[in-house]
């Protein structure tokens, strides 16, 4: 929107960051130990904690060094079978290998208490996987929250709460100088005009929660989120009014989710029940004792993938569309288990997500409230969970009959499931819930270089305006793993948050 000479501003600083996740914030930090005043608009109260930040799992990837981050996130960015195109420009992946392997040392340095955290990245076979390694913030999520709150505080950081962005603000020139937004305040909202005087950053998150966005631009539809509801598109319309260039639009970190009415956020599935067996820092997977079983299987009854699930690729495998019967067979997809699982602890990941610390929904820990309403459909017969679930009694008998037979010999030919999970299913009652394409969180948005800077549909800078965090990520198809966007957001809010303070003022 352009304002011309003359127009009366309700606020002013040096840099307006709008999004207070983890690029927002330490956009904010940075810009202000680089000697920018800076301010924060966040549309959601102080009390509420259920962003994306709060409700992850707080784990920080670390390439060891620049050189092994680089050949990593140059392998992660090749489009498969085409070795000279890449999903990102070298030059942004250089800039991302070069912060995400100071990340650590820079959260050390200002006080964060951050660990190591056994197993690496997704894709290990990729040159430079095996060298990544995982921490974990102390607290999870909800720690890592609290240790940009109190470095937002310290820096003195203004955050204005329940203050929307409505749209960006330009001059003749194009340059962006300002946020119009709209603020709740007593039960009455108006408007403000916020005047940056040297940079905008847009940090408002993705399009979780926008079902127009999702249904155009995504690779299957519905797919559902584990993350914030409060996510719903904003930086897209804004970032497109001021002519900015859009990319990794069908691209997200998803796999299968549990979606159930009346509760917006869909649950991560924890197959194993490894939350109740007590995972946690110093424990990896491997340590784990497996005393339950399941599989997943499509709309025709029948196992279509490993269960060693990569998990946050998954949600590719659920675009097959049969052109002939007009649907997509995997969507919903089932995961099929029995009483074992029942017995093991909430269905759930209870370490993150709305099952999580920020207490969005409280599932009971022995799932019987679930089966209550239903969402968990129980029989006593493979055959009968079948007829509740609506696909061939047949077929899945005969594919639970032929899982049991693998996990007599120790072996599955059909997809190679490690050992250790080969656990028949035959303790009745059997159990069944649906499964949704989704996960933590979409990546496109507005196109940015290796300074953080947005670009127009020429690929040219916008003036004045930056961007960081998951809108308009770094990545494109393949995600590092859990944790990716959280390096994301310390590495391109430092980014964004040197170069928005070196800006000249604008008058």
């Amino acid at each position: 929107m352009l304002v011309r000479s003359g127009v009366s501003w309700d606020k002013t600083s040096d840099v307006v960051i709008i999004g207070y996740g983890i690029g927002g914030a330490v956009s904010a930090i940075t810009a202000a130990e680089s000697g920018a005043e800076a301010i924060i608009l966040e549309k959601q109260s102080p009390e509420t904690k259920h962003n994306n930040t709060s409700m992850s799992g707080g784990i920080y990837i670390t390439p060891p060094d620049v050189q092994s981050g680089l050949e990593y996130m140059t392998a992660l960015c090749r489009v498969a079978g085409m070795p000279n195109m890449l999903w990102t420009d070298r030059a942004i992946i250089r800039a991302w290998a070069e912060y995400a392997a100071t990340g650590r040392q820079w959260v050390e340095e200002r006080g964060g208490s951050i660990f190591p955290n056994p197993g690496v990245g997704e894709h290990p076979q990729l040159p430079g996987g095996a060298m990544l390694s995982k921490h974990r913030f102390r607290g999870m999520g909800i720690g890592l929250a609290r240790f940009l709150d109190d470095q937002v505080k310290a820096k003195k950081v203004s955050v204005l709460y329940e203050t929307r962005a409505v749209r960006l603000l330009t001059n003749l020139r194009g340059r962006v100088v300002g946020v119009e937004a709209e603020t709740t305040q007593n039960g009455q909202t108006r408007r403000l005009r916020i005047r940056a005087s040297r940079a905008v950053v847009l940090a408002p998150g993705g399009f979780e929660y926008d079902e127009e966005t999702k249904l155009n631009y995504l690779r299957v539809y519905p797919t559902y989120f584990t993350g914030s509801a409060a996510l719903t598109g904003d930086g897209i319309r804004m970032a497109l009014d001021v002519g900015a260039q859009l990319w990794h639009m069908n691209c997200v970190s998803a796999r299968l989710v549990m979606k159930f009415p009346g509760i917006a956020n869909a649950f991560t599935p924890d197959h194993l029940g490894k939350a109740a067996l007590g995972k946690g820092p110093g424990k990896g997977d491997e340590a784990i004792p497996v005393t339950s079983g399941y599989i997943i299987v499509d709309g025709d009854g029948r196992r279509y993938t490993s269960e060693n699930i990569a998990g946050h690729a998954l949600y590719y495998e659920l675009a097959l569309f049969d052109t002939h019967r007009l649907v997509y067979p995997r969507v919903p997809s089932y995961i099929i288990f029995d009483r074992r699982r029942l017995e093991n602890g909430p269905l759930p990941l209870v370490t993150s997500g709305p099952a999580g610390q920020t207490g969005i929904y409280r599932w009971s820990a022995d799932n019987g409230k679930e089966v209550e309403r239903g969402w968990i459909k129980t029989a006593d017969t493979v055959r009968g969970l079948a007829r509740k679930v609506g696909i061939s009694a047949e077929a899945l008998e005969r594919t639970v009959k032929t899982f049991n037979r693998y996990c007599e010999k120790g072996k599955d030919p059909d997809f190679s499931r490690k050992t250790k999970e080969l656990i028949p299913l035959e303790s009745a009652p059997y159990c069944a819930v649906d499964l949704w394409p989704g996960g933590p969180n979409t990546q496109g948005g507005p196109r940015r270089n290796s300074r953080g800077q947005i670009l127009n549909a020429d690929g040219k800078p916008i003036p004045g305006l930056y961007g960081c965090g998951e809108l308009g990520s770094v990545y494109g198809m393949l995600y590092p793993g859990g944790g990716g966007n959280i390096t994301e957001g310390f590495a391109f809010g430092r980014i964004v948050g040197e170069n928005a303070a070196r800006e000249k003022g604008v008058s």
